[in-house]
């Protein structure tokens, strides 16, 4: 029986396929919409902007507590696990990372490793998905995080919106605050620059030039001839990320290719009709 168990927050967005093969536990943000409150994991995207179109303002979110860390981490462990690998949102603009702190500083074992993507979205899930691919290949809780480590530092991600209105209402801008003005002219690619915070790659005129502009990182990258897994990511534009990803598997027949749909925390600050690229060599390990 395998002795590490791999946990994230729900903002990574795995598909239900990698999070059951992995066995990856997902402990759920919450998302509120009017008086009503949800866990993230409850919401799909028709579900959540059905119920989006009923209020007059816009969702928020808030970390998991404390306790919904605890139960997880307690199931694991009555289960026979002997150590975690908790992989979480960036801590610069959430307090999920606290929350998993706390219920570990309150965890029956002292055999709890956090680890803070520094990042969100696919930046996260990808990282959760290659801890438990080590987990499987029998690597150590700590020889997972010294891998996640290094990963880290070669994960990228862009995010292509439409608005930057909710990120400013959200108060997780960042660096994107001066571009409220002239929102309307400008398509703006969005990244975790290197205090962990969102924002702005860049700015062009068009959606296409911004994907045009993401695949020349992505093929920057590339030049290194080394095996990548690349991930797209949409909000609730399923035939958009579709012609994404068979662009993708037609240009880069060689890489691993998938794609996934962002969920209702990560659509409350970036909108309905983002979409992303998260990339990073793949198998990976330390030189």
């Amino acid at each position: 029986m395998r002795k590490i168990g791999i946990v994230m927050d729900s903002t990574g967005y795995l598909s239900k396929d990698i999070l059951e093969q992995f066995q990856i536990r997902v402990v759920p943000l919450n998302v509120s919409i009017g008086d009503e409150m949800f866990f993230e994991t409850e919401l799909s995207n028709v579900f959540y902007f059905e119920k989006l179109s009923h209020i007059s303002g816009l969702s928020t979110t808030s970390q998991p507590s404390v306790g919904a860390f605890m139960e997880t981490y307690e199931a694991l462990f009555s289960e026979g696990i002997k150590d975690i690998v908790s992989i979480h949102i960036s801590s610069a603009i959430s307090g999920t990372f606290h929350s998993a702190q706390m219920a570990k500083d309150l965890a029956s074992s002292p055999n709890i490793h956090l680890f803070d993507s520094r990042s969100s979205a696919l930046g996260l899930g990808v990282l959760a998905w290659a801890a438990a691919e080590w987990a499987e290949q029998g690597l150590s809780a700590l020889e997972i995080m010294a891998q996640l480590h290094g990963l880290r530092q070669q994960t990228e991600l862009y995010f292509i919106v439409n608005t930057l209105e909710n990120l400013r209402k959200g108060g997780r801008i960042g660096g994107a605050a001066a571009l409220v003005g002239t929102i309307l002219q400008i398509k703006p690619i969005l990244y975790f620059n290197q205090h962990a915070q969102i924002d702005v790659f860049d700015k062009v005129r068009s959606r296409s030039k911004a994907w045009q502009r993401v695949l020349e990182e992505l093929n920057r990258a590339l030049s290194s001839g080394k095996r990548y897994r690349i991930c797209v990511m949409h909000v609730n534009i399923p035939e958009e990320g579709e012609t994404l990803l068979n662009e993708l598997k037609v240009r880069f027949p060689e890489h691993e290719v998938r794609l996934f749909e962002a969920g209702a925390v990560i659509a409350t600050h970036v909108g309905s009709g983002a979409f992303g690229l998260t990339f990073h060599p793949w198998p990976y390990q330390i030189a």
